[in-house]
């Protein structure tokens, strides 16, 4: 978070000037060009370039001082809110145009993420004027926006606590807790606090570190007195010092082993720890000093949309270097995402060699850093438009050489239109992208093309904001604050553009950082949650169940019935909550009836929800519309004026709307203000879902809407229509599969909303769903790193070329490589372990195989088989890498290798004629055989490569069609698929069914395919 100096990198020197006809030419190699000695970097050297129409990059990186005087009339201190979020702007002091800062109940307890009742925590209790109130055991508040380190590397918190009101002798306490998480319990000790302070009503001091278990890392004392006045400074230098003051006493204490750096983004939790029921913990002095903060991030939380990574306080020690660690906590975003080590330069996809790009290394905390000549990282969920603007805004800090201002060597920021790009920031496949050299040199990227920029004054980091409005193909960009281009682009620019930042660098030593990855908005499936998790009807009766299912759901919808209570706000996490608005919105024709009519009062009840939510207001991420209001009797008019109510009572909300599937399918108008619109369709399968799906795309009101899924959760009658009674528990967790991957597959399904969360019970009702649940839900809420899905490519015999596209069809690179002709059949696989694929070749009148490690030369070239055997590649054993086999046509046998030299399995499968496939059927790591038969278009699967054990054969494709396999949705399972070189089309199947779930163009006429995880 801080903006302390970091590295960068050069242009590498690289791509063929091989083209592949349909598919763009590389370009001439560039190489970086000798950093001069001596001069500083020169003022900017003229106007922006463009036409100045590009759009205004939205403000994501937004901070201020934040001040609690928790002074309220008691008279506000009622039931349900008590207080806690009650008159925050006059409490706050808060800015013009800006709301106040919310505060959630947590549990603050070791043992349950539950929160204790209301009362437990209170504002201005009339026993306690104007001060924050624990009653009651143990408990603890979390503030909606984290504290941030300022300029110089420091943040401070400074509040009075009384441990235990009316006691200086006991050794209960109040705490200040700091985590990176937002999903913390808040206790002291808790595996996720990053420092952790108590203070006892006796004077005693603790310092905590999460996973030390109860005890401390440091420990102090004061002269107990009735209050006690905190002051906490952290440092997030190399000092690793934290400052305490109590009651003017200072303390200066360094971090434990194993804490290189303090993050510079902490929640703050406050929670008291009371043995004794009927005593109290507060928190203010009561005349003014409540709660005070240096500097809190008001940007990361202020809606459900954008992306922030601060790279704090991640594991550098581990397997990718902190690259995908810890990521829901070093992202205080509602919302997370992955990220791809990618080579950084032209041509095939290849993986960086280990420790090109780190996390929080010891040398470089709390940053993305590139310690190793040119690499970069993908973000792997597309930066998207959204309705309101149609544009979006990618923000980060760049360092391209710690400790240098002078030189060529550069940081880089792109946005490509292909899904699997290898980040290198001149590729053709890069729409836009910036180059920041050390000395202050600016480079505009589009499509391959260059356009030089003026001259930044040299800075050593560089504050840089892309903003792209797609449909009107215009963007800006700014360096450290100042337009360098604003105006038309040259190529089209993506709606869902994938963001990489890359490095290069000359010289040994160096190193490129960056800080503070923004994106105002992702698309891809980012948000997991339940309909209907607070129903204050049966089944639910106004019990939460938010906290049964915390650490795997962000975003669940909440229903309110008549119940005018909101208090279930307080105990949502910032913008986390879906509310619906029937009930201001709508009147039933009759009492009970479905059929329902626009309520005539809709924009004044909508104004005094409004205004009963208050503060509360950060807290909602999107309103519900009417549930399926075309169902439910409503005309499209009607439909159209609520949204335009909702949208203007709810400006800045996302705004849901819900469909039934005959409205999906006959194409009812979609209010032009929605932007995430969805239908249901319970079990019914993929089979019925994906052109439901396909056909909603056509008759979006606006390309920047966005779509969702309402997997089901239960086949309990009355629930959800189809699934009772004949759908099991491990029918709907199959079901449950099969959403996600739908989703895999469209970066513009963003949310599934399960219907519905019963209770506390539904683990043992339906044990398998729920399981299925937990897994997919983790990994989004996480951002867990899932298999990548298969892409296609092609080997083109007239001259020896390779050239690859990304899982969405866009091009990404290409190499000469095996000496083409008709005697060489392409081949890729990761040779040397786990990995990219790169490229190989086998000689058919040789029977010898040719493999490269780096796309370019052979690593390994020796004979296997017998001159006309059809060559296999694939990992037989499990072993984690790839190796050859070999089909024999004339005796039907495989013969196939685990050390590329003698024959571990032999079996015989299929007939006279039939052609050889082999994959991963069953997601187990191991690559297995099968048989296509081209007479009949059946494929034949064996789960076995020692007996036969063969599946029911599965018919797809047409005559002549060329099977192929891959894994087209990232489950981890290899399916079957053709290539039709009539066109030049790439089908792929789901498993065990001919239901096409992959399709993408990519070619020409006589292209050998290709299918293989390149990106």
């Amino acid at each position: 978070m801080i903006l302390t100096q970091r590295l960068g990198r050069g242009l590498l020197a690289g791509a063929s000037a091989l083209a592949l006809a349909l598919l763009p030419a590389g370009l001439a190699p560039t190489t970086a060009a000798a950093a001069p000695t001596g001069a500083p970097a020169a003022a900017p050297t003229g106007a922006p370039a463009g036409d100045g129409s590009g759009p205004t990059p939205v403000d994501l990186d937004t901070t201020r001082a934040f001040a609690d005087t928790f002074q309220l009339d008691p008279a506000r201190d009622t039931d349900p809110l008590y207080g806690l979020n009650v008159g925050l702007e006059a409490r706050q002091s808060v800015p013009a145009g800006q709301h106040g800062i919310s505060y959630t109940r947590v549990s603050g307890r070791w043992d349950t993420s539950v929160a204790p009742d209301q009362w437990f925590v209170q504002t201005s209790h009339p026993n306690y004027p104007n001060k924050l109130l624990f009653a009651k055991g143990v408990s603890a508040v979390m503030l909606g926006a984290p504290a941030v380190a300022d300029g110089t590397g420091h943040y401070t918190v400074s509040t009075v606590i009384d441990p235990v009101v009316g006691d200086t002798g006991g050794n209960d306490w109040g705490s200040i807790v700091l985590s990176r998480s937002h999903r913390s319990n808040g206790y002291v000790t808790g595996g996720d606090v990053d420092l952790g302070l108590t203070v006892s009503s006796r004077g005693g001091l603790a310092l905590f570190h999460g996973g030390g278990g109860e005890t401390p890392f440091w420990t102090g004392t004061v002269a107990p007195t009735a209050q006690y006045a905190v002051s906490l400074t952290v440092s997030t230098g190399a000092d690793r010092a934290v400052t305490l003051t109590v009651n003017g006493t200072p303390f200066t204490v360094s971090a434990p082993a194993g804490v290189t750096r303090w993050p510079g983004s902490e929640f703050l939790y406050l929670g008291a720890y009371l043995t004794n029921p009927d005593r109290f913990t507060t928190f203010g002095d009561g005349a003014g000093h409540g709660l005070n903060v240096s500097r809190v991030d008001t940007g990361a939380t202020r809606s459900a949309k954008p992306l922030v990574d601060t790279f704090d306080g991640a594991p550098n020690a581990t397997a990718d270097f902190g690259l995908n660690q810890d990521l829901s906590a070093r992202q205080p975003s509602l919302i997370s995402a992955n990220y791809t080590a990618v080579s950084g330069v032209k041509g095939l996809a290849l993986d960086p060699p280990a420790g090109s790009v780190q996390v929080n290394s010891p040398a470089q905390p709390n940053v993305l850093s590139f310690p190793k000549g040119t690499s970069a990282v993908r973000l792997n969920k597309p930066a998207t438009s959204d309705v309101p603007t149609g544009a979006y805004t990618v923000h980060a800090v760049l360092t391209p050489v710690v400790g240098s201002t002078s030189g060529q060597d550069w940081a880089s920021l792109a946005v490509s239109n292909a899904s699997g790009g290898t980040g290198a920031v001149d590729a053709e496949d890069v729409a836009l992208g910036l180059r920041v050299q050390s000395d202050g040199g600016l480079t505009l990227f589009q499509g391959g093309r260059s356009i030089v920029l003026p001259t930044a004054p040299a800075a050593g980091s560089y504050e840089v904001s892309v903003a792209l409005k797609t449909d009107e193909q215009r963007a800006s960009v700014l360096v450290n604050g100042a337009t360098v281009f604003s105006g038309r682009t040259d190529v089209q620019l993506p709606r869902d553009g994938y963001v990489s930042l890359g490095a290069h660098h000359s010289a040994a030593g160096q190193v490129t950082t960056v800080d503070d990855l923004r994106i105002s908005m992702l698309g891809g499936l980012g948000y997991y949650g339940f309909f209907d998790i607070r129903d204050p009807d049966s089944p639910n009766n106004g019990v939460n169940h938010a906290p049964e299912v915390a650490q795997w759901t962000n975003l669940n919808n909440y229903l309110r019935g008549q119940d005018p209570r909101l208090e279930f706000l307080d105990q949502c996490l910032p913008a986390s909550c879906v509310i619906d608005v029937n009930q201001e919105t709508v009147i039933p024709n009759s009492p009970g009836d479905w059929a329902v009519h626009p309520n005539p009062d809709a924009a004044e009840n909508l104004r005094k929800l409004v205004e009963r939510i208050g503060p509360n207001i950060d807290k909602i991420a999107a309103v519900d519309m009417a549930d399926e209001p075309y169902s439910h009797g409503m005309a499209p008019e009607q439909v159209m004026l609520q949204a335009k109510q909702i949208r203007a009572a709810f400006p800045d909300k996302t705004l849901i709307m819900s469909l039934d599937r005959w409205n999906a399918e006959q194409t009812a108008p979609i209010p032009p203000e929605v932007d995430i619109v969805g239908f249901d369709h319970y079990c019914m399968g993929r089979g019925r879902l994906q052109p439901l799906l396909a056909n909603l795309k056509t008759f979006l009101s606006s390309p920047d809407q966005h779509l969702m899924l309402f997997p089901e959760s239960t086949n309990e009658w009355g629930v959800a229509v189809n699934c009772y009674p004949d759908r099991t528990d491990a029918d709907i967790a199959a079901y449950n599969a099969e959403y996600r991957a739908l989703a895999a597959q469209d970066p513009r399904v963003v949310y599934l909303q399960n219907f519905r969360w019963l209770g506390p019970d539904q683990p043992n009702k339906v044990p398998l769903t729920v399981a299925a649940q937990q897994r997919i839900g983790r990994a989004v809420v996480n951002a867990t790193p899932t298999p990548k899905p298969a892409s296609a490519g092609v080997y083109r015999r007239s001259d020896g070329s390779f050239g690859e596209a990304a899982h969405n069809g866009r091009y990404t690179g290409q190499t000469v490589f095996g000496g083409g002709g008709d005697d060489v059949v392409p081949l890729t696989g990761h040779w040397n372990g786990p990995g990219t694929d790169t490229i190989g070749v086998y000689h058919r009148d040789t029977a010898t195989f040719q493999l490269s490690n780096d796309n370019a030369t052979a690593a390994a070239t020796f004979p296997f088989g017998i001159p006309g055997d059809i060559p296999l590649v694939g990992d037989w054993s499990g072993q984690g890498r790839t190796t050859v086999g070999v089909y024999r046509p004339s005796d039907q046998y495989f013969y196939l290798s685990d050390d590329n030299s003698t024959v571990k399995y032999r079996i015989k499968l299929g007939n006279p004629g039939w052609k050889p496939l082999v994959g991963d059927w069953d997601g187990n790591g191991t690559t297995t055989v099968a048989v296509y038969d081209p007479q009949t278009q059946i494929f034949y699967l064996n789960d076995s490569n020692q007996t036969e054990h063969v599946r029911p054969g599965v018919k797809f494709g047409n005559p002549d069609d060329i099977p192929v396999k891959g894994d087209w949705d990232g489950t981890g399972k290899e399916t079957i698929g053709v290539y039709r070189p009539g066109d030049q089309t790439f089908y792929g199947a789901s498993e065990n069914s001919d239901l096409v779930i992959y399709r993408t163009k990519f070619g020409n006429p006589g292209d050998v395919p290709l299918v293989g995880n390149w990106g």
